[in-house]
């Protein structure tokens, strides 16, 4: 085909509207097009050189970041639920530090499962059973005595 031939309309697309997939494919076309140079376009509009399609290599597999293994609970021999539950029975940061100080069976290991099991509000990062007795505290009995005295309007002004 030259540039002095008609088109066979008959051969174009029914629909004045190209799909999705085919307007996409026409845009990268249009753009590679427009890379080559007069005499490229030239040769491939007298029919001297053609367009070849070649599919994309397959794209590399995503690397997923692996899960750390779960981390294996030694056994202490320390009820660590029931030390949750009688925590979370005291009402007071001064009757959770004696409950605490009172546990000789309580060592960092055991102190920082039990900061884990109370959940959020309990730092277990401490690395001497003094730290870790004071974090229990201060996310236990402590947070609740401080989340009261704000919600009872103790920031108000008299």
């Amino acid at each position: 085909m030259n540039g002095n031939e008609s088109i066979d309309l008959a051969s174009l697309p029914s629909s004045p509207l190209p799909s999705q997939p085919l307007a996409v494919a026409l845009q990268k076309a249009v753009a590679l097009l427009e890379t080559l140079s007069r005499e490229q376009l030239e040769d491939i509009a007298a029919g001297r050189a053609t367009l070849a399609y070649q599919a994309a290599p397959a794209p590399a597999p995503v690397q997923r970041r692996r899960e750390p293994a779960p981390q294996q609970q030694r056994p202490t021999g320390v009820d660590i639920e029931g030390a949750v539950a009688a925590i979370n029975r005291l009402a007071t940061p001064g009757e959770v530090a004696d409950y605490l100080q009172s546990r000789a069976e309580f060592t960092v290991p055991v102190l920082k499962e039990i900061a884990k099991a109370l959940g959020p509000t309990v730092n277990s990062t401490g690395r001497t059973k003094t730290q870790l007795r004071r974090d229990i505290v201060e996310g236990t009995a402590g947070f609740r005595v401080r989340a009261a005295a704000m919600s009872e309007g103790a920031w108000a002004k008299p």
